[in-house]
């Protein structure tokens, strides 16, 4: 069950999930991309450089490292290869990947590893909600990936994300860069997450519960969910929506030249609700979904 991070106690940090180095194939050394997120106001990273765990030497007290790496294999319906982010595992250097390894076998090595899984750029790699449907273990998709979005227009995984939250699987949602090219693709997206303290096991342990939002520009202030209402405090945005099941959920829009801060719904019919506020540069934030046990998607 997923929690809300804004009933929980701790601090926010700001997160890159997904990030590459000249040790796989981007552009950044590994303290370079370290020097870059620490100038860029982050407090978490994690590289995840392809079939290894890179190990930066450059280390800085107020910027978390969480190991990470990058598997891809198996094959779609379609013929097209998944790919799966490992968070905190306990491998260093080069790892292996069977050459018959299928995506369920890969989740399955990230978590026997002591890590978790998140389902990378399902729409970048032509995934549908068919291929991932049996997939067990990740705890959250990429709902937002900068590289992906700058390179070929498929960042956003919104679709996937509601396709399988229909059909009753809880995934969180991340927004990461899966930067690649420095100059281009780093910053831009980022994971915000409710933590005790600034430690690999209060992060991890934040991320399996659920307590983190995702964006590329506003902040979800704050979100209460009660019997009778879902009320939402965010920074100053174009639009609040509540996205659920087909034909429910709501959205409040700002009158012309104006912005909007809070709204209010109903509780959605169907079996999830989940929030996403655009500002007016068309830069948005996603809370993760609000499980409503009692809904059903009809």
């Amino acid at each position: 069950m997923l929690e809300n991070p804004f009933e929980s106690s701790g601090n926010w940090y700001r997160a890159n999930l997904h990030a590459h180095t000249t040790m796989s194939d981007g552009d950044l050394s590994p303290e370079e991309a370290v020097d870059f997120y620490h100038r860029a106001g982050y407090q978490v990273l994690s590289i995840t450089d392809h079939r290894r765990v890179t190990e930066a030497e450059r280390r800085l007290a107020d910027l978390l490292l969480i190991s990470g790496v990058e598997f891809d294999g198996g094959r779609s319906r379609q013929g097209t290869t998944y790919h799966i982010v490992g968070l905190g595992v306990r491998s260093r250097g080069r790892v292996e990947v069977p050459a018959d390894a299928k995506a369920q076998d890969m989740v399955n090595m990230v978590r026997e590893d002591g890590g978790e899984a998140i389902l990378a750029h399902p729409y970048w790699s032509g995934l549908m909600a068919e291929d991932v449907v049996g997939l067990r273990g990740c705890f959250a998709l990429e709902v937002y990936n900068t590289g992906c979005d700058l390179e070929i227009l498929r960042g956003y995984s919104t679709v996937h994300w509601d396709d399988l939250l229909t059909l009753g699987h809880d995934y969180g949602a991340v927004a990461v860069d899966d930067g690649h090219a420095g100059a281009v693709d780093h910053g831009h997206g980022w994971t915000m997450i409710r933590a005790e303290a600034l430690s690999v096991e209060a992060v991890m342990d934040a991320l399996r519960r659920g307590l983190y939002y995702s964006s590329t520009g506003p902040e979800i202030v704050d979100l209460q969910i009660t019997d009778s209402k879902i009320a939402v405090k965010t920074s100053p945005v174009r639009s609040i929506a509540l996205v659920s099941a087909p034909g429910a959920g709501g959205r409040r829009i700002a009158e012309p030249g104006r912005t909007i801060a809070d709204a209010e719904f109903a509780p959605p019919r169907g079996r999830y609700g989940r929030i996403e506020a655009t500002d007016a540069d068309g830069k948005t934030a996603w809370s993760n979904p609000i499980i409503l046990q009692s809904g059903s998607d009809e």
